[in-house]
């Protein structure tokens, strides 16, 4: 399969929520050092444990990071996960942890990049080399596949560890060095202000880009002593920061979780926002941000760097007319909104809460473009946009009014990995529509054919259409059915520059026949052509008022219905006098029945009640002389299956055809 990016951010969204409760867990230390005043020296034993969690989570984040990212990328792509998650951790390790004289274990600061990366890198090495036929020690399917897979990833998991051990630090090394130099010479002889700004840029970019802390990678490579200096009398850039320009956390997050609250329709968000506010009044945004989710979501990144850049204005116009007294209160980071205002007045002045409220609210409208733009977007999956764009159906799909999918947004998720290695496989190859004959026995004619979709792999191998499944499942059956309602259009077109016209059946999902917009564009394109819409038997008994409506327009148009699998439900008799169609298809599992005589007769008397009801009969499944003999005996006329013919493509039908 082909490595895509969408695959690497699936991954990466889903690790970092996997690591949003030990967020959590670790905020409760810092909430009781920074809010309550918990001393450390407390011996209470439950608080000590509590106020431990945060150095733990700090110490373990980086190795929770390396096995999650590896866990969710093997798992996407479809690889053995062990070998990915012990390949990152030994590189990580290897990296990470150091052996004194005394064989004494330190561990080096700053390695949540290193989190970030090694898996990364690890998993696509991995997927590289796992397909080098020479360095494969078992090539032949004598064992059982996981053995094959475990002893072949030897060689790999040994090169992969080498590359890093022996290149990556470094390459690391150099990085940090250039850009601390880079920094150094640029940043150090500018104004406290711009180093400031800077920052903010920079530790929000690397934020949303990475879903690791900005703050955290930036003091790898730049000096931040200046943020204890005074960016204006009584007010150092710290507290500049987290008091004013980033409420609620990194983006200042508590504008966009209030509008959800007050704006937003979607229930799955307004509840994130819900468990989210506890923690955001103290500037932990975690939950928002993975939950929702911002990080690496396009949709966010121009509000996410705009509040906090329009903030950084409006305060610094703010201090250069209102300075601030000395204040007897200490303020840090997890002092909520509005209370850091109150203590930075000294307790005597509300004029900086009233800054901080109108950062606020500038700042709910500034997100609520944007949250209203992610929600529609929600409509339209990434993946239904891929497929449209390949099969040439952009304009239809795009002036669709209303998309609907199947499956709600927890339910995509679950099966979002095996609907991405399907669209991938599509992408990389070709839909064809191939007919297949039914054949007027009687009359010896040629009766019509039925489109039947099928799948040329990259090396020109024709298959079924395996992927139909996991795409209905998807809830993007319709951008194939507008697929094949163009594909149909082009074929009858080209026919008929030579003067033949033949009847063609198409099948159609439930989803599209209730389309309003999907069978105006069956009229529009098809009408007056020949054809036959089949729509599965099943479908008839799930029927609803949309379905039906559809149905009935269809027929007032001149096409004729037909009820595709007759004969595979279990309810079907009692609706069979007020079907809409003109066709019955009895389906082949009842033909298989007829090797015992009670299978004949049913065969037999639902043949002679379709016919006595004035249908038209078409038997599916014919592969044998005897199979012919049996449906002709009973009244049936038409036939559809192997006996005569498989589906055949476009360049055949014309000269089969003729041979009638």
């Amino acid at each position: 399969m082909r490595l895509t990016n969408n695959l690497l951010h699936l991954s990466l969204r889903e690790a970092f929520l996997d690591i949003v409760p030990y967020y959590i867990i670790s905020s409760i230390g810092i909430l009781l050092i920074d809010v309550f005043n918990i001393d450390r020296q407390n011996t209470n034993v439950i608080v000590l444990a509590l106020l431990n969690i945060t150095d733990i989570f700090v110490y373990l984040f980086p190795l929770f990071l390396t096995i999650c990212i590896a866990h969710h990328l093997a798992n996407n792509y479809h690889v053995h996960r062990f070998i990915v998650i012990g390949v990152s951790l030994l590189v990580f390790i290897s990296l990470a942890w150091t052996i004194d004289e005394n064989q004494n274990f330190h561990y080096e600061k700053n390695m949540t990049l290193y989190a970030l990366i090694i898996p990364i890198i690890c998993m696509y090495s991995y997927l590289f080399l796992s397909k080098i036929s020479f360095i494969q020690i078992i090539k032949e399917d004598l064992v059982s596949k996981q053995l094959k897979v475990v002893v072949n990833s030897i060689v790999p998991v040994l090169i992969i560890y080498m590359f890093f051990i022996l290149i990556l630090p470094y390459l690391s090394l150099f990085v940090q060095t250039t850009l601390f130099d880079l920094f150094h010479e640029s940043v150090e002889s500018l104004s406290l202000m711009a180093k400031s700004f800077i920052q903010l840029i920079v530790t929000h970019v690397v934020w949303w880009l990475t879903g690791i802390h900005g703050t955290h990678v930036y003091m790898i490579f730049a000096d931040t002593s200046y943020l204890n200096e005074e960016i204006f009398k009584n007010l150092t850039a710290d507290v500049f920061f987290f008091a004013f320009l980033v409420t609620g956390g990194a983006g200042a997050t508590l504008s966009l979780l209030i509008a959800i609250v007050l704006k937003s329709k979607n229930e799955y968000d307004r509840k994130i926002a819900y468990i989210s506010f506890p923690f955001a009044i103290f500037n932990i945004n975690e939950i928002l941000l993975f939950g929702l989710p911002l990080i690496m979501n396009l949709t966010f990144v121009i509000p996410f760097l705009l509040v906090p850049i329009f903030n950084f204005a409006m305060s610094y116009m703010f201090f250069s007319y209102f300075p601030i007294p000395e204040s007897t209160y200490t303020i840090s980071w997890t002092t909520p909104v509005f209370l850091s205002g109150y203590f930075l007045g000294n307790g005597q002045t509300f004029v900086f809460i009233l800054l901080q409220l109108i950062n606020l609210v500038v700042g709910v409208f500034i997100y609520y473009p944007f949250l209203k733009k992610y929600e529609e977007d929600k409509s339209l999956n990434q993946d239904a946009k891929k497929l449209r764009d390949k099969f040439g159906i952009k304009e239809e799909v795009n002036t669709m009014n209303e998309l609907k999918f199947l499956k709600t947004q927890a339910e995509i998720i679950q099966e979002q990995s095996d609907t991405h290695k399907i669209v991938d496989e599509l992408i990389s190859g070709d839909l064809l529509l191939y007919y297949q004959p039914k054949i007027d026995i009687k009359q010896n004619r040629c009766y019509g054919f039925e489109a039947l979709l099928r799948f040329s792999k990259p090396d020109g191998t024709v298959t079924g259409p395996f992927f139909i499944s996991q795409i209905e499942k998807a809830g993007f059956a319709y951008v194939i059915d507008l697929w094949v309602i163009k594909k149909v259009y082009e074929d009858l077109n080209r026919w008929g520059i030579q003067s033949f016209n033949p009847k063609i059946s198409i099948n159609l999902s439930p989803e599209s026949i209730s389309d309003t917009y999907i069978v105006n564009k069956i009229i529009k394109r098809l009408k007056g052509k020949n054809i036959e819409i089949e729509i599965l038997e099943r479908t008839f008994a799930e029927e609803h008022s949309a379905f039906m409506n559809n149905i009935m327009k269809l027929k007032r148009n001149g096409f004729v219905i037909s009820v595709d699998d007759f004969g595979t439900g279990f309810s079907s008799l009692q609706y069979l006098h007020t079907l809409p169609a003109n066709i019955i298809k009895l389906d082949k599992a009842l033909l298989d029945n007829t090797k015992t005589p009670e299978g004949k007769t049913l065969y037999r008397n639902i043949s002679k009640m379709c016919l006595d009801l004035n249908y038209t009969l078409i038997a599916q499944g014919i592969e044998t002389q005897e199979d012919k003999e049996f449906v002709q005996s009973v009244g049936v006329n038409i036939i559809q299956g192997f006996y005569f013919s498989q589906a055949i493509p476009f360049e055949k039908v014309k000269d089969y055809c003729n041979k009638f």
